[in-house]
């Protein structure tokens, strides 16, 4: 009967454990050694640029915030591979098709965050590059605000607890959100951001993942070597 209960207890184990193993452990060991990769004069970047890149402008403040506002429920952050999904013929979700960037997403691109904020759920747009997408901090905050000033039947939820109205002390605050129609507030009042709300922004701004990938300028003309042949 020990016996028998001594093998159960090591099949539990080991049914949790080694998942735990080769889905957590092992992908956070490999990723987590991962050296910065430089780009080669055929790359055509900066010379002191490497993959993957830092992010820039976004915050701890802001992932937070991002975290505890649930936007993770109804938001993903990748692009998919081909095979598996449409994303990259979906404008601007590949990334910054103008320049060439455009790709799918890669482990490498979640290296500057605490968490990777993958998502599972599409009930609105991928964010892996929405800075890519939209670069006005005015629109970000109507969105958060209150989707439906530019949306009209959108289902977003409004995040009006990340913003403040109050009396407008001699002129209108530059930062203060231009509100219109049904969405106005009384005369006399505005609506600005908190730090919370701007932090936020700044998160959703970093969010491009259309970094060039080294040795793609290589690629490229071994390509085209093979088809002038």
């Amino acid at each position: 009967m020990k016996t028998e209960f001594s093998r159960f207890i090591l099949g539990l184990t080991a049914a949790f454990a080694l998942p735990w193993l080769l889905l957590i452990v092992l992908p956070y060991y490999q990723l987590s050694t991962i050296e910065p990769e430089l780009y080669s004069e055929e790359d055509e970047v900066d010379a002191a640029a490497s993959y993957p890149p830092a992010w820039t402008g976004a915050s701890s403040d802001g992932e937070s915030v991002y975290a505890s506002s649930g936007c993770i429920y109804c938001h993903t952050q990748m692009v998919r591979p081909t095979y598996a999904g449409v994303d990259m013929w979906r404008k601007g979700w590949g990334g910054n098709e103008e320049d060439g960037l455009a790709r799918e997403t890669r482990p490498q691109d979640y290296s500057g965050d605490s968490y990777a904020m993958l998502g599972y759920m599409r009930i609105g747009q991928d964010l892996a590059n929405v800075g890519t997408r939209h670069t006005d901090r005015a629109w970000y905050h109507l969105k958060l605000y209150n989707a439906r000033t530019q949306v009209v039947d959108s289902n977003m939820p409004s995040y009006k607890n990340l913003y403040r109205k109050r009396l407008i002390d001699g002129q209108v605050s530059d930062n203060a959100l231009k509100l219109e129609g049904r969405f106005a507030v009384e005369e006399g009042y505005e609506v600005i951001p908190t730090e919370k709300a701007e932090a936020l922004v700044d998160y959703l701004l970093s969010r491009k993942m259309d970094a060039k990938i080294p040795g793609q300028g290589v690629e490229k003309e071994v390509a085209a070597a093979s088809t002038d042949k």
